[in-house]
């Protein structure tokens, strides 16, 4: 069972000495200092829906975290993108909440690796809510979906020769009318299963070689048998059969065993590249079952002594037929000689030859508490994407202990809820370290990239990390790093740890056990970050029961000096963002003095006239976001001179150019 898991990563740059020179002329001589808060994120309604039969884990990106491969017949995950937030929706895959997001985001991508929701939505502001729905597209897809035409066929029944004794089907789309409607065989809780399909399935992921197999369902007792389909995820219109053999005597080919159609196009419409073309040649639902019959004399050609009754000893094999049937996506019109087979040696490729390599995955699923006792079967239909969740459908079988010898997944009480880690990014934090006095606003003294990590599910938080990275630096002073620590993290027990740069000691370094100096919930991570230049800081809490995300750590970073002549005993400089207030160790002597126009008596810190903070954080702010920051040639270089148009952003109040940094 995976977990979820944020990671908040702060990058430190230490301060340059610098020379006294003005930087910016105040913007309204009548106010003694800016107003503007310089914040870079807000509270943001999501409001999603992904028409799904089960709860979809998504996450939230910035730019596009998903290409289309080379023949366009899937997505790959693009590498180097952290995602912004992460969550799990409803049991109707819907999901609405209010979430910090930077507020450049006016479009965000939505991606989900869950094999039975559309992979990538595209959700836009309206009115102020992002909004993404699948069930919209499929609603305009519906209405759109007539087809005038037929007498189409798969090719597996012109070609291969498979039969079609099951019953009939339209000859558009493939719809069959033998559908099995009992209660006994058909898994009446198929939508559950996509949560245990999730587990071992992920479209952005190979499938774990010990569920892959090229062995048929064996028989230990006479049985009847159906399937329930679950899902398909891709471009093609495949057929899909089974097939039957005394388990003393393994076929040699796909003729020998002579194949029954099930699903002459198992396209389900949700392919998720594209679900507004694929449900125009949709031809199954999701859920249909289907009783399968034994036929004793069919190598003859017969159906005579047809039963429902499958024989002790005789093995249960399928077969997936590539893009079989006739009415096909356009784009993906192709005939294909691929033949993808549990059995052993019976798949074939493209080019028409038998091959071994196992192109199926098959497990037994039990959970109790769902009252679910399934077999679960999956195809790699053509590409090699490796996924193995192109056609995914469930067995089952009376008695239900027939089918013996494959991998299982059991599920132990209270184990129903699915965790997630996931990494996420928060931004960067830019200081200026010369406070209170001005400095050269090229606010790279000391930078911090923070990310933050969470395990989590639908009941809430059970472990969640902020990760600190430091940067390289030219800084002058030696500045400290520090945090404070809210949410129910600041009464937790905490882990500390260090990720030390690679070196010519250590080319492959691990994270160490630090241990910071603390004072209540104020976590001193280092006196120097340029003591460990580049390092990365992590603080984990862990919970013995979840947490919902309302008590989720907060951190607010801030540098410190303790070593400067002029402070107090036992006092320290700190430098925070605008508004934000110190720590009861901080030297209050400084406030209102030079550049600064703090005021605590009104309960007003760290603000200054004119156009340039002391310190700003950059949500969504990536180390390629601010390169020039990072730039030792830039140093001393304002902001507004790297990034023209900071000046329009400060100068609206952050009403016009959010992505400034971008």
């Amino acid at each position: 069972m995976k977990k979820l898991i944020f990671l908040l990563a702060p990058v430190l740059m230490t301060a340059c000495v610098k020379s006294a020179s003005d930087y910016d002329t105040p913007e309204n001589p009548e106010k003694p200092w800016n107003e503007f808060d310089f914040t870079t994120s807000a509270v943001t309604s999501l409001s999603l829906d992904y028409a799904a039969d089960a709860a979809v884990y998504f996450e939230i990106y910035d730019t596009a975290p998903v290409r289309e491969n080379e023949s366009g017949t899937a997505y790959e995950k693009v590498e180097g993108i952290e995602p912004l937030y992460a969550g799990i929706t409803d049991e109707q895959g819907r999901f609405s909440a209010q979430i910090e997001l930077p507020t450049y985001l006016d479009k965000a991508y939505v991606y989900t690796p869950n094999v039975h929701a559309q992979t990538l939505l595209t959700a836009e502001k309206k009115a102020g809510v992002l909004t993404a729905s699948a069930a919209e597209e499929a609603e305009a897809t519906t209405l759109s979906a007539t087809r005038a035409g037929g007498g189409y066929e798969s090719d597996a029944v012109t070609k291969d020769g498979w039969k079609t004794w099951l019953g009939t089907y339209d000859n558009t789309y493939g719809r069959i009318d033998y559908a099995y409607k009992g209660d006994e065989l058909r898994e009446k809780n198929w939508k559950q299963l996509f949560n245990a399909a999730n587990k071992v399935f992920d479209t952005s992921k190979a499938c774990p070689k010990e569920y892959r197999s090229s062995s048929d369902l064996y028989l230990e007792k006479d049985a009847e048998v159906a399937i329930t389909f679950l899902m398909s995820n891709t471009c093609w219109n495949c057929s899909m059969g089974y097939y039957y053999y005394d388990a003393s005597k393994h076929p040699a080919s796909l003729a020998d065993v002579h194949p029954v159609m099930i699903f002459p196009n198992t396209q389900d419409g949700k392919w998720s590249n594209d679900p507004k073309k694929a449900n125009k040649y949709k031809g199954v639902n999701r859920g249909t079952a289907v009783q399968l019959i034994f036929y004793p004399n069919i190598a003859e050609g017969s159906m005579e002594g047809a039963t429902t009754i499958f024989p002790k000893g005789y093995r249960i094999g399928f077969v997936l037929a590539t893009n079989a049937w006739g009415n096909r996506l356009p784009g993906f019109t192709g005939t294909k000689k691929y033949r993808a087979a549990t059995s052993d040696g019976l798949s074939v490729n493209d080019k028409g030859v038998a091959y071994k390599q196992p192109r199926t995955a098959v497990y037994r699923y039990t959970n109790n508490a769902l009252n679910l006792n399934s077999v679960i079967c999956s195809f790699e239909d053509y590409t090699t994407d490796q996924n193995f969740s192109d056609v995914i459908f469930t067995m089952k079988s009376n008695p239900v202990d027939a089918v013996v010898d494959i991998p299982s997944v059991e599920e132990k009480p209270g184990a129903e809820e699915s965790k997630k880690e996931v990494r996420l990014l928060k931004g960067i934090y830019a200081f200026e370290d010369l406070w209170p006095s001005q400095g050269d606003y090229d606010m790279n003294d000391v930078m911090v990239k923070l990310d933050y990590e969470k395990t989590f599910g639908d009941k809430g938080i059970y472990e969640e990390s902020y990760l600190f990275k430091t940067f390289n630096n030219i800084a002058g002073l030696e500045n400290g790093l520090a945090f404070t620590l809210g949410g129910d993290a600041a009464s937790a027990e905490l882990e500390f740890s260090i990720l030390r740069p690679a070196s010519e000691k250590n080319s492959a370094p691990e994270y160490e056990v630090y241990t910071p100096e603390r004072d209540g919930n104020v976590i001193l991570l280092t006196d120097n970050v340029k003591g460990d230049m580049g390092a990365t800081y992590k603080v984990t809490a862990k919970y013995a029961s979840p947490i919902s995300d309302a008590r989720a750590a907060v951190v607010k970073p801030f540098i410190y000096r303790t070593t400067d002549k002029d402070l107090a005993p036992g006092k320290r400089k700190e430098v925070h963002l605008p508004f934000e207030a110190p720590t009861g160790k901080v030297d209050v002597s400084f406030f209102g003095t030079s550049d600064d126009k703090s005021d605590p008596n009104a309960e007003r810190y760290y603000v200054r006239a004119n156009s340039y903070p002391f310190a700003f954080y950059l949500a969504g702010a990536t180390e390629i976001d601010l390169a020039k920051l990072l730039d030792p040639k830039n140093e001393k270089t304002p902001v507004d001179q790297l990034y023209p148009a900071y000046s329009g952003w400060v100068s609206s109040n952050g009403g016009s150019n959010t992505n400034w940094y971008k």
